[in-house]
């Protein structure tokens, strides 16, 4: 029923909703981007109209069935955030996101996860004043390594199974 991308941004959004307190503008974003892709269920429908000020009881309950109505199971934080993680890892490397951008992202998860020995390399790369007086490194050079960094912890990574189907 889904499409890859659909599932990297649904893994992506999981993660965003992970890293913040209800996550709700994230969960209608996320129901809104399936409507304008065709995914068309009465739940998503109303989770994707949800007008701000937002319910976070209401949009997590309206998420919850949506999950349930596509039959995704919903990861712990732990393993969304993870999941998010390493679609930003993917989004360095294919270049769909800026180093510098994407290993500040990946050190907030970082951050979330309370420092994991797989994500010890964004620890260091996510200072940039660090990396460039310190380490010597040119900006060119800290691209570089980010984006290796990234290929290397997205190996090392999996997504949430949460798609039962």
């Amino acid at each position: 029923m889904f499409s890859e991308s659909q599932k990297i941004e649904t893994y992506k959004a999981m993660g965003q909703i992970a890293m913040v307190c209800g996550g709700s503008e994230y969960k209608c974003a996320w129901a809104m981007s399936l409507l304008e892709q065709g995914v068309d269920t009465p739940y998503i429908a109303i989770l994707a109209t949800l007008i701000k000020p937002i319910n976070e009881f209401e949009a997590d309950d309206y998420f919850n069935r949506v999950l349930s109505e596509l039959d995704i199971e919903r990861p712990n934080d732990e393993e969304a955030i993870e999941g998010y993680a390493k679609v930003l890892m993917k989004e360095v490397v294919d270049g769909s996101l800026t180093p510098e951008v994407g290993v500040s992202m990946i050190y907030n998860a970082n951050v979330k996860l309370d420092y994991p020995s797989s994500f010890g390399d964004f620890t260091v790369l996510e200072d940039e004043w660090y990396c460039e007086y310190i380490n010597g490194w040119s900006k060119e050079q800290r691209k570089t390594k980010i984006i290796n960094a990234c290929k290397n912890t997205y190996e090392v990574l999996n997504y949430p199974n949460v798609f039962k189907v």
